[in-house]
C-alpha cells in the first residue's frame, strides 16, 4: 500500500508542477507576443519571437495533455462504461488505462529515437538545437504514462475494495 500511495502522491506532485510550468510558458507566450507587437510598431520586428512562441506552445500542449489526462478531461465516449456495474467499470478502466499506458510508452520510445536523430539540426531564427524542441515528446508522453499507471493502480485498489484505506 505504501507504493500505491507513493505513486499517487508523485502523480499529484507532478501534475501540480506541470500546471505551474504551463502557466509560466503561457505567460511567456503572452509577453513575447506583446513585445513583438510593440517592436513591430515602434522598432524593428523581433526575428525570434514567432519561433519562441511556437515552441512554447508545443511544449505547453504536450505537458498540458498530461494534466488533462490526470483529471480525465480528454474527450471520451462513455455510454458502454456508464451502463456497466461498478466492478466491471473498474475493470474496463484498468484495460483502457493499460492500453493508453502502452501507447504512451511506445511514443516515449520512438520519441527518444527521434530526439537522438536530430543531431546538429538548428532552428532557423533562434539557432536552438531542435533536440530541445523534440524532447517534449518523450517528456510529455512519459508524464501521461505515469498518470496512466497511477490510474491503473487506483482502479485496481477500487476493484479490490481497498481504495478507501
Amino acid at each position: 500500500m505504501m507504493i500505491v500511495h507513493g505513486i499517487h502522491k508523485l502523480s499529484d506532485i507532478l501534475d501540480k508542477l506541470m500546471e505551474v510550468v504551463i502557466v509560466f510558458m503561457l505567460g511567456a507566450m503572452v509577453v513575447i507576443t506583446g513585445a513583438q507587437i510593440v517592436f513591430r510598431i515602434f522598432f524593428t520586428s523581433l526575428a525570434w519571437s514567432e519561433e519562441a512562441t511556437r515552441y512554447l506552445l508545443i511544449w505547453s500542449t504536450l505537458l498540458g495533455a498530461g494534466c488533462v489526462y490526470k483529471h480525465a478531461g480528454h474527450i471520451s465516449i462513455s455510454i458502454l462504461q456508464d451502463a456497466l456495474p461498478a466492478k466491471a467499470k473498474d475493470l474496463l478502466q484498468i484495460v483502457i488505462h493499460g492500453l493508453c499506458c502502452i501507447l504512451f510508452v511506445l511514443i516515449v520510445w520512438y520519441g527518444i529515437q527521434y530526439f537522438g536523430r536530430q543531431g546538429k539540426q538548428l532552428s532557423p531564427a533562434m539557432r536552438l538545437p531542435m533536440r530541445y524542441v523534440y524532447t517534449c515528446i518523450p517528456i510529455g508522453c512519459g508524464i501521461m504514462a505515469f498518470h496512466a499507471l497511477d490510474a491503473i493502480v487506483c482502479s485496481l485498489m477500487d476493484l479490490l475494495g481497498k481504495g478507501e484505506e
